[in-house]
């Protein structure tokens, strides 16, 4: 029996394969740029620098020169457990980071084109060994690297339109606790996978009067077909098993971002995007493996999700202190797509609250950037009941969660 029970735990580590915490709603990563990171995200509008390859190409048509951007985003976060009967368990403190890079080319005053090489998608997490969910997760970690070449031209003096091309690659690493049988210590099942996909956006930039722009940008959906290898480690009592192979499909979510910047009462810019991202396109999830499941005789397996399509709503703005200094700030309120029954402790994902400040220093054909975020989230209650794990060890409670991020960016003028 204890064969079958290790069976059914690849197939929940697999199940996992797309379940991660990160920055945005679900495990989204909108943090892009420190110009945009510092004054809420709310960017596409302003799009005045080379991260607009990300928040909106259309803004590539206000550079006058080619510029090359890189960056990078340091995240700190913490996620605390409160169960019943005084339980309590905390994440292990990880330094997390991802990357930015950026190369936008102007090749004249019409047409300009850029390349991106991002992580729109990620992060992670890594609970105690002995933690009451330990049969649920104990690690788990998403990667995503996009490359996304775009072109921009500006149809009319007032308006801007961009198309771009995306490429994403992804791997996750996941681990969790076995319960075996007759007393016997813990076993692990550790799961490596990978998988490729392909997507678009587009941005359109319209100023109808001097000092007031419109925005909007849409990435499309990207489907990634994740290919995995499970390995158990089992007790020395008990023989090995041999390595289980399977497959889990996912739909990174399309999304739409529109926002108006005022910069009319010089020297301060305001700015306000709106985001709807379509999650609904986690509905379910189904894993098929290279050979017959065999508790259910089959090779199949589905299991809801429900996510919901969400909105959030983002504020920002800039104070030009000197010729080459800025001064940001924002707030995002972001809202969970992530239904109550079926919430997990590998996405106990709440509303949250983000506070931005940062600024820009320009010394000679150099731009330095600087963003610190702080996300609060709101406290979530588990209270479900997920397939496979003993009732006793579902982890249903509070949990809370809290993130510091630190962006920092260098952009060099041709």
């Amino acid at each position: 029996m204890f064969r079958v029970g290790v069976i059914l735990s690849a197939v929940m580590v697999l199940e996992f394969l797309i379940n991660y915490p990160a920055q945005g709603a679900g495990f989204a990563l909108v943090q892009q740029g420190t110009a945009a990171m510092a004054q809420g995200n709310a960017f596409v509008a302003e799009a005045n620098d080379p991260s607009a390859i990300f928040y909106n190409p259309a803004g590539l048509n206000q550079l006058e020169r080619p510029q090359f951007y890189c960056g990078t985003i340091f995240n700190y976060p913490d996620r605390e457990y409160h169960g019943p009967d005084g339980q309590f368990s905390q994440t292990n403190h990880r330094l997390l980071h991802a990357g930015t890079v950026y190369l936008a080319i102007p090749f004249n005053p019409r047409v300009a084109a850029g390349i991106g090489f991002f992580a729109p998608f990620g992060l992670g997490t890594q609970w105690p060994p002995e933690w009451t969910g330990r049969y649920i997760t104990t690690y788990s970690q998403l990667k995503t690297y996009n490359l996304n070449p775009v072109i921009s031209v500006k149809l009319l003096d007032q308006l801007s339109v961009a198309f771009g091309f995306n490429v994403l690659w992804s791997t996750v690493e996941l681990k969790r606790k076995i319960q075996m049988p007759f007393a016997l210590p813990d076993g692990e099942t550790a799961l490596d996978g990978d998988g490729t996909g392909y997507g678009y956006n587009l941005g359109v930039l319209y100023e109808p009067i001097e000092g007031v722009k419109l925005g909007v940008a849409y990435r499309s959906e990207i489907s990634l077909r994740y290919k995995g290898q499970m390995k158990a480690s089992l007790p020395a009592q008990l023989p090995g098993i041999p390595e289980i192979q399977g497959t889990a499909n996912l739909t990174f979510p399309p999304s739409v971002t529109t926002g108006i910047s005022c910069s009319r009462f010089k020297p301060f810019t305001f700015n306000f995007d709106a985001t709807w991202t379509g999650w609904s396109t986690y509905d379910q999830l189904e894993v098929r493996f290279n050979q017959t499941y065999p508790l259910t005789g089959t090779n199949r397996m589905v299991q809801p999700k429900n996510w919901k399509d969400v909105w959030a709503f983002r504020f920002g703005a800039n104070y030009e202190l000197k010729n080459n200094m800025k001064l940001r700030a924002g707030y995002i309120y972001d809202l969970t797509p992530v239904p109550d029954d079926t919430l997990d402790p590998q996405v106990p994902d709440a509303n949250r609250h983000i506070f931005t400040v940062g600024g820009d220093l320009k010394v000679k054909q150099f731009t330095l950037g600087i963003a610190y975020n702080y996300l609060l989230f709101e406290g979530c209650h588990k209270n479900n009941t997920l397939t496979g794990v003993p009732l006793s060890d579902q982890a249903n409670g509070r949990y809370d969660s809290n993130v510091h991020s630190l962006g920092l960016s260098l952009t060099y003028q041709f």
